[in-house]
């Protein structure tokens, strides 16, 4: 058995090969296992042929073994299956919602693999080389090097703005975000008013940028200008003064006549072509965004930041308001705690009231992290008991209904539903508290679960709160509860409010109506 071994593998090539294609065979269903059911709600077809493409290099290494017996085969096997491994854990971290994580925690570790692979190259290979060819690559290394440092130093790279202008809606204020693509000072200028994004003073220097402006002057102004000025580089001294940018912008206050349109999207996880196609469902009608939570899949970067707004500007064009409601992912990362200087945030926190036009208010509702502060995942950073303290003051101080004709809820977890109300839930106590605390409203909007649903009061896993309470957004064109992997694919919730009702259509990213749900009741 030894010997005929030895004669089939031959060569350190040919065991190599078969092995990295063994591995690679073994790792796709390894990873696999935990997302082919989202593979196959997306196509049938997709997990079928990732298996095949699975088994190919094996298949052909086995083959040529026996019959081709060519390097040229091995050496192809060789090269194809590493980059086979990395592009099926990056797919895999992409459907988990990690992608962004791996990529952003693992860059210390990409930069020591890429630094010991040059070691490596200059040790190894490049005395080997000839005198041509060692020219050449002194010359292009030198080449790269001095064009990484030049960018990173003095960010040699065109200045655009990145993310499109937002308008969230906060109490009884505007607070307008936009990005750029690398550092700069921002401010925009409403009705011949400029308002500038500093504190204590000192502009801020950022890539992200968040301007307040009251509400009734950006409602009468109808129009705004945005502006941003590129410092490379924020010095004590002398500080870089590059290109100024300026983009304007129409806007449209809520506009009753025709009823109130509105789209509520959440667990969009850094996808923005699905969930923008769907949010498109009333065109120009539109009055009214809500990006009700996990818009993001954590918060470890400016860039997953601009997302938000990227999202919020492919489906308004920064023409209507947008209210924004803080989901679970967005609890964790090294930029959490500051999320609320860059997205639609009141002063005490996630969780404040936007009234709309004369026949709405919404009050949102921050269910913070699914976990408990002493998880292991979160701790010790996570302290979201005493922000849940707060909040049930804050909440302890409205009084009753908002004397508009419907009173909605926001918020990312479906707080009243038995679900989280059990003690098995890590935030049991809150959720039972919430649910007490915003009993008069008329309808709650909600996310967090990855499906299509309406949970009507007092009934089911509903039967503590007096109000239905809707879920709707997944990763699918048909599929009610189960999500698939294709970004292109979304569905999420219209709202329409008009002649005394509330019709609610989930709608796709192909503009389809999967279900609708009329609410006529008012819980006074």
């Amino acid at each position: 058995m030894k010997e005929k071994f030895k004669e089939i593998f031959k060569s350190k090539l040919s065991r190599a090969a078969f092995a990295l294609a063994a591995i690679w065979f073994a790792l796709y269903f390894a990873l696999g296992a935990a997302i082919f059911d989202k593979m196959w709600h997306t196509s049938p077809a997709l997990p079928v042929v990732g298996g095949i493409v699975a088994l190919a290099p094996l298949s052909a290494e086995v083959v040529n073994l026996f019959v081709f017996k060519k390097r040229r085969v091995e050496i192809a096997i060789i090269s194809s299956c590493p980059l086979f491994c990395l592009a099926h854990f990056f797919f895999f971290a992409f459907v988990l919602s990690k992608l962004t994580y791996f990529l952003i925690s693992g860059t210390p570790y990409f930069i020591t693999l890429g630094l010991g692979a040059l070691v490596a190259f200059f040790v190894f290979a490049f005395p080997r080389l000839g005198k041509l060819w060692k020219k050449i690559t002194a010359s292009g290394l030198s080449l790269v090097i001095a064009t990484i440092c030049v960018i990173c130093l003095f960010n040699a790279v065109p200045f655009y703005f990145d993310g499109g202008a937002t308008v969230f809606a906060v109490d009884d204020e505007y607070q307008i975000a936009f990005s750029s693509s690398h550092q700069s000072i921002g401010s925009l200028t409403v009705n011949g008013k400029t308002y500038h994004d500093e504190r204590n003073g000192e502009n801020n220097v950022s890539k992200l940028h968040k301007i307040s402006v009251p509400k009734e002057e950006l409602d009468g102004a109808k129009a705004y200008s945005v502006r941003a000025q590129s410092v490379a580089l924020n010095t004590a001294y002398l500080p870089s003064k590059g290109v100024t940018l300026t983009e304007e912008y129409s806007f449209r206050p809520v506009d009753e006549s025709d009823g109130i349109q509105i789209y509520n999207l959440s667990d969009t996880h850094e996808c923005i072509s699905g969930p923008s196609a769907a949010a498109a469902y009333f065109k120009d009608k539109l009055d009214l965004l809500i990006l009700n939570g996990d818009i993001i899949n954590d918060v470890s970067s400016e860039y997953q930041i601009s997302l938000i707004y990227k999202l919020a500007h492919r489906v308004t064009g920064g023409r209507v308001p947008v209210i924004y409601a803080r989901g679970n992912h967005e609890c964790n990362g090294s930029l959490a705690a500051e999320l609320n200087r860059y997205v639609g945030c009141a002063d005490r926190g996630f969780y404040y009231k936007v009234k709309v036009g004369t026949a709405l208010s919404l009050l949102i509702i921050d269910t913070g992290n699914d976990m408990a502060d002493t998880n292991p995942l979160i701790s010790p950073v996570a302290n979201f008991d005493e922000m849940r303290k707060r909040e049930k003051e804050w909440l302890a101080t409205l009084s009753g209904r908002s004397g508009c004709e419907y009173d909605l809820l926001v918020a990312h977890m479906a707080y009243p539903l038995s679900g989280y109300q059990k003690e098995s839930c890590a935030w049991s106590d809150f959720a039972r508290a919430l649910t007490k605390l915003t009993r008069r409203a008329d309808l709650a909007l909600c996310g967090h679960s990855h499906k299509l649903d309406v949970a009507l009061p007092n009934e089911g896993e509903n039967s503590t709160a007096d109000f239905p309470v809707v879920r709707g957004s997944l990763r699918s064109n048909s599929s009610f509860d189960k999500e698939g992997v294709s970004p292109f694919a979304f569905t999420g919730t219209a709202i329409e409010i008009k002649d005394g009702k509330v019709n609610i259509k989930f709608t796709n990213a192909k503009k389809q109506v999967l279900g609708e749900y009329v609410y006529e009741g008012k819980n006074d």
